[in-house]
């Protein structure tokens, strides 16, 4: 066992075999249904922090079911984070804090993909996990909940990472998909200036920032299904109620996208969080997987074997008369795609490329301390037509490929190890000292890391089809 004394209490954790401390389940706040969080500053006795905490309510996902999620129990009170260090001694280590991903609706992927212990050990840092409420449960209306309590976590971090040896002064931010939204929402946010110095966002869906307006009239419709008058009436459903009415509007085509996600309030949030992302001049390290949108397309039955008038008649609902002219690109660019690979590519490059895209652009104009990178390693399951999908890379930065639960969804290809290896050296390198392994992105070059077998970096003047997709889209 290994105890350690917090500005809270004292706390009681494990000894894995490999030698690191494990915390799990540490409370870092208390909420309210629909009120913000409150930090836990005091617990009497000895905090066993032994298993982790209860999720927040959610129902169960496709993707979760495919990934083989983990099961912690479901519950609103679900603001817990949980710590892994080489030791809880007097030295102070790089912090990496990572916020997981799933629409804003639910965990993804399962735990097991994030388990800390080879970060920790490699990069002799301390890592921490967190959880934060999700769907309506933190993003109803406009007040930004979830945000909030990833900044309440990140002030439980700051005051209190130092008793398990890590410098609240070298602090980095991570997280994929909408794990990587909230990490760019988090340097769009006032309150979160100073909690952390450094940042790594992971195909962050900055497509789910939503307006004001749009946060209003998703919730008057939450209001309208629970048939309830005020946001005083929701308080006293039960919580098999409450998710009832979340899950009603996730199954609405007009409000399952940005129903439940971080909102530009100009509070809480900057009116503007890409621009405001953009400016914050730490430093910043942003990609995406190749293949993002395959995934989900496997999942819908609509989307798969699709023909070529099939594919083009999905192209112009999405992009009314330019419809013929993207089908033209991406079938010259990837003669090897089919017409369902090709609307994948198309939904990859248009709802999360080009944001980060123009965030990069943006960014670019003032600050040289922005690196951007794609991962293009294709998983060999279902006879690669995942190819480099949404949250492929996660166990490659973890370094946990070797896991047999990873195995899921990378299979078991004897590349894959390395280039793990190095993608985690890069984080590494990033928390260590500000700065990855590869040149920084800039408007002339335009240098992209691809991480694959064998690693490069991509060029604005290389005559490749990502330089030809980009042109495309950033001069439409």
């Amino acid at each position: 066992m290994s105890l350690v004394e917090t500005t809270c209490g004292q706390i009681r954790g494990a000894i894995s075999p490999s030698g690191v401390s494990v915390y799990k389940g540490v409370r870092f706040a208390t909420a309210e249904r629909l009120e913000p969080p409150v930090l836990v500053t005091q617990w009497s006795g000895v905090l066993e922090a032994l298993t982790i905490g209860p999720e927040c309510p959610q129902t169960e996902s496709q993707l979760r079911q495919l990934l083989n999620a983990d099961e912690s129990g479901q519950s609103e009170d679900c603001l817990f984070l949980n710590i892994t260090t080489p030791k809880a001694n007097g030295s102070l280590r790089p912090v990496y804090v990572w916020i997981h991903g799933g629409g804003f609706t639910n965990i993804t992927p399962p735990l097991s993909w994030n388990e800390s212990e080879r970060l920790t050990l490699d990069g002799d840092a301390v890592v921490v996990t967190l959880s934060y409420r999700l769907g309506a449960f933190g993003f109803l209306g406009n007040q930004n909940l979830g945000i909030l309590d990833q900044i309440a976590a990140l002030q439980w971090v700051q005051s209190n990472i130092s008793a398990f040896g890590g410098d609240p002064q070298q602090v980095t931010i991570c997280g994929q998909s909408a794990g990587g939204c909230s990490v760019i929402a988090l340097m769009a946010a006032p309150s979160a200036n100073g909690l952390f110095s450094r940042a790594w966002a992971m195909s962050p869906s900055l497509g789910q920032l939503r307006s004001p307006e749009l946060a209003a009239k998703s919730q008057e419709r939450f209001l309208q299904v629970a048939n309830a008058a005020s946001m005083e009436d929701l308080k006293q459903l039960t919580t098999e109620e409450f998710l009832q009415v979340q899950n009603a509007m996730l199954t609405d085509v007009e409000t399952w996208l940005q129903g439940f996600s971080p909102t530009a309030d100009g509070k809480v949030l900057a009116q503007d969080v890409v621009s405001a992302a953009a400016n914050n001049p730490i430093d910043l390290v942003i990609g995406t997987t190749r293949d993002e949108s395959r995934i989900f397309n496997l999942l819908n039955p609509a989307l798969n074997n699709l023909d070529q008038p099939q594919a083009l008649a999905v192209l112009q609902t999405n992009h009314g008369n330019r419809a013929n002219d993207i089908y033209s690109l991406y079938s010259s660019c990837f003669p090897e795609f089919s017409p369902t690979q090709i609307i994948a590519a198309v939904d990859t490059d248009s709802h999360f490329k080009l944001h980060m895209w123009k965030l990069l652009n943006e960014r670019a104009q003032t600050l040289t301390n922005t690196w951007s990178y794609m991962f293009t390693w294709s998983s060999p399951i279902f006879d690669g037509a995942l190819g480099a999908s949404h949250g492929l890379d996660i166990p490659f930065i973890f370094n946990n490929v070797e896991s047999q639960r990873v195995h899921v969804y990378t299979g078991n290809d004897p590349s894959a190890p390395e280039l793990a290896k190095e993608m985690s050296r890069e984080l590494i390198a990033l928390g260590n000292t500000g700065r990855p392994n590869w040149a920084p992105y800039d408007l002339v070059n335009r240098n992209v890391k691809i991480f694959d077998v064998p690693t490069r970096v991509l060029h604005a003047n290389d005559e490749t089809p990502d330089n030809l997709v980009y042109n495309f889209w950033m001069k439409s």
